[in-house]
């Protein structure tokens, strides 16, 4: 898998990563088998940022008990997030997340809660060394204000934010932010809106996709990856699946030349975006 900087952390990491939300979310032995099953078809495909949070559920539980079970030669980024608008709840929760996962190499205000006082204290914690990076995160545009200003005070070494072909209002502010002050982007719902989950894929499904084979791109889901790939050189998609074929089809775009300027318009264009 290419590889790409994540900004100011000075972390070279895999172009794809993979996020938790939902296909984590998993109880009982036969769970657990398939989830450290997945991690090591991701790892093997060149994967090593995990990213999860508290409120997937069992995620953060499953996931370190992947990881833990991983060889030592493949040591992921394990990124994770809080989400307590007060501090002597975020540092609370930020133990039971050390608990679960073991280590914390990216730790995250999730949707930006509390995060005038989180902040501050996730950037003591990467001073003390027991993180290796500070983030913010939200999936709402209208919180991108507040994301600025978060990352305006020197704090903030990652942002993660919404990106796809229907959702492109970071386009407009943050990305540029983000280039300068060499900020790393991670992307969540890289495939599909979160509020319109089937729309996108719709606009697609008639698709030919013969144009995009020599791109590595197999069907409309790794469309949509190559295309952010494609668009910024920076930014690394943390895209989720409980499916190790769908996993192995993510990762098969990267290698691969990006694609021309004439099929990215043309993907704009069908998307309406």
């Amino acid at each position: 898998m290419d590889r790409r900087n994540l900004g100011k952390c000075g972390w070279s990491v895999g172009e794809i990563g993979c996020g938790t939300y939902r296909s984590f979310d998993r109880s009982g032995a036969a769970a657990q088998k398939s989830i450290t099953r997945l991690v090591g078809v991701n790892l093997a495909a060149g994967v090593d940022l995990f990213d999860t949070a508290p409120m997937y559920g069992l995620a953060e539980s499953t996931l370190g008990r992947a990881i833990s079970a991983a060889a030592a030669s493949d040591r992921p980024i394990v990124a994770t997030k809080v989400l307590q608008n007060e501090l002597s709840g975020a540092k609370s929760q930020i133990e039971d997340s050390f608990g679960l996962l073991g280590r914390i190499d990216l730790l995250q205000v999730h949707n930006m809660a509390g995060w005038r006082v989180v902040v501050p204290y996730l950037a003591e914690l990467r001073a003390q060394g027991r993180i290796g990076a500070v983030g913010v995160t939200h999936y709402d545009p209208g919180a991108f204000g507040e994301i600025e200003v978060a990352c305006k005070t020197g704090q903030v070494d990652v942002i993660q934010i919404p990106y796809n072909l229907m959702e492109r209002q970071v386009e407009r502010r943050l990305l540029p932010m983000a280039n300068d002050m060499n900020l790393g982007v991670l992307v969540m719902t890289p495939i599909q809106p979160i509020f319109r989950r089937s729309e996108l894929l719709k606009k697609l499904a008639g698709l030919d996709l013969a144009a995009f084979r020599e791109y590595g791109v197999s069907d409309t889901a790794s469309l949509c990856l190559k295309y952010l790939l494609s668009k910024d050189l920076r930014l690394v998609p943390i895209p989720a699946t409980s499916r190790d074929a769908r996993a192995v089809s993510n990762t098969n775009v990267s290698g691969k030349p990006p694609l021309p300027r004439d099929l990215i318009r043309r993907l704009e264009q069908l998307a309406g975006s």
